[in-house]
């Protein structure tokens, strides 16, 4: 879809997406005041998604998932090769945190090929 996007309107840049995915606990809830109410997540797990959508960008991938989420995923038996580990810095937090990554690309290949 970017790709579409880039030929329709070109830019100096490539147009790029990134998301993060991360598994938790989290609150959900109506935030701000009253003529501006926003329903929202809130928590570390919602945060470290956050971060961890940032960090696309440095690794050159569209999809970074937390560790737990991975884990998930690969009970269901997605194949080792179509995520990469990676050790980045999420800002905020004071360790390193793993993450595994792939492309959009990757990504739908994997989809096409499940029942």
């Amino acid at each position: 879809m970017t790709r579409d996007l880039a030929d329709d309107f070109p830019l100096p840049f490539p147009l790029r997406i990134g998301s993060g995915i991360n598994t938790g606990y989290a609150m959900v809830g109506n935030m701000g005041s009253g003529d501006r109410p926003d329903y929202t997540a809130l928590g570390d797990t919602v945060n470290a998604a956050f971060r961890l959508e940032s960090c696309t960008k440095k690794i050159s991938r569209d999809v970074a998932l937390g560790k737990t989420t991975y884990q998930y995923i690969s009970s269901l038996g997605v194949s080792p090769p179509l995520f990469e580990q990676f050790t980045v810095n999420l800002k905020g937090y004071e360790t390193p945190t793993l993450t595994y990554a792939c492309s959009f690309a990757e990504l739908d290949s994997f989809l096409q090929t499940r029942p």
